[in-house]
């Protein structure tokens, strides 16, 4: 496939004899990558040629490996790799060190469409893989951070008290422990299918708008900074008051909402086919929790979009943070099937301290996520 993008490229640049072929490696949230194709913009009216601007933007893992290729064959030092933008111009290569409006003007006025077809021939044969190297950056987006955070959400109150009262609820109506074992596990399917959906969806969606729209990237970043800081700062307040006061949390799912997930766990509790009724609570409840947990889960989504882009490999992480989010519904459900009792840990986990402690942790993860989107809009407003 990659062979074959790159063909392309010689294909289609066989027809443009005559005008001048520029490959423009960026990131969409990039101001240095907005300025750098105004510069050509402007620069293109100095030469008497046509000037095609071929754009790859980074947010797509095969573009990140095409444009290491071309870094290798264009001899682009080993400390600029990972920079962008990154333009090539028949036999010269342009990084943020030497983007000079003056040589790129020079580069685009001696352009050898000869030179430029060699090139490409020697990025088609270029036989060193340098898909490790994409590895390795990903996985500097710690596979244990996406875990962790599902983690916490799995034993955020407004998910765990909610399976902790599905349990309950199964032992009062009369079910066994075989059966209180079915009704977890697919209670936890139907959680982890209804969540990687609504994951899946909202990466995409935040991942196309993103890249065909800066006013969305200007507006976006910022109040996602916002929105992890005062939930910060929420969270703490929610464990003093928890703590110290004995009051009622901020952050948790309204008294309406909760009466809706207990309506839809005691419709289903009764029926006859116990796995098909609670993948289907698994399901609806995941739908009116979102309230609440999406909470951590959009942040992780932009945090998953701006590390690894819109990919299989971010779908993976979707997927690694819905295994953590649906483990505590496991181990409540294996503990119940064991025990044949889930009174303590509902006594501990519905109990003021234990609670206050939750929200601590989950406050140090919002402030973890709010400074990962005050760089990320820094970075798209190029102040840093």
């Amino acid at each position: 496939m990659k062979i074959l993008a790159v063909s392309a490229l010689l294909i289609f640049t066989g027809l443009l004899q005559g005008a001048v072929v520029i490959d423009f490696f960026g990131v969409t949230t990039c101001q240095e990558c907005f300025e750098a194709e105004m510069m050509i913009d402007s620069l293109k009216y100095e030469i008497d040629e046509e000037v095609i601007l071929n754009k790859f933007m980074l947010n797509e893992a095969k573009n990140q490996e095409l444009k290491l290729k071309y870094a290798r064959v264009y001899g682009v030092d080993e400390s600029e790799l990972d920079l962008y933008p990154m333009i090539f111009v028949g036999k010269d290569a342009f990084t943020p060190s030497n983007m000079r409006p003056d040589l790129l003007l020079e580069s685009m006025m001696n352009y050898s469409q000869e030179e430029r077809d060699i090139k490409l021939s020697e990025i088609e044969a270029f036989g060193e893989d340098v898909s490790q190297r994409i590895t390795d950056r990903y996985e500097q987006f710690s596979i244990l951070v996406v875990l962790g955070a599902g983690l916490i959400d799995g034993i955020n109150p407004c998910a765990f008290v909610v399976l902790i009262f599905l349990v309950s609820y199964l032992y009062y109506v009369g079910r066994g422990r075989n059966e209180i074992l079915v009704a977890g596990f697919f209670f936890a399917i139907g959680i982890f299918a209804a969540y990687l959906a609504m994951g899946t969806g909202l990466l995409g969606a935040v991942g196309y708008i993103e890249s065909i729209s800066r006013l969305f990237q200007l507006i976006f970043y910022p109040a996602m900074a916002v929105f992890t800081g005062v939930l910060a700062v929420l969270s703490v307040v929610d464990f003093y008051r928890m703590r110290y006061k004995n009051k009622k949390a901020i952050l948790e799912l309204s008294p309406g909402l909760k009466k809706k997930t207990h309506e839809i766990i005691r419709k289903n509790a009764r029926a006859k086919t116990i796995w098909i009724a609670s993948l289907v609570t698994g399901i609806l409840v995941s739908f009116v929790e979102f309230m609440c947990t999406g909470q951590v889960y959009l942040p992780t989504i932009v945090y998953i979009i701006n590390s690894a882009g819109v990919s299989g490999r971010a779908l993976g992480f979707l997927v690694t943070y819905n295994l953590g989010f649906t483990a505590p519904i496991i181990a409540i459900t294996l503990v119940a099937y064991f025990s044949s009792s889930t009174k303590k840990i509902q006594e501990f986990m519905t109990s003021t301290q234990a609670a206050a402690k939750i929200k601590l942790l989950m406050g140090a993860l919002f402030a973890v996520f709010f400074a990962i989107m005050l760089n990320i809009t820094l970075r798209t407003f190029n102040l840093i």
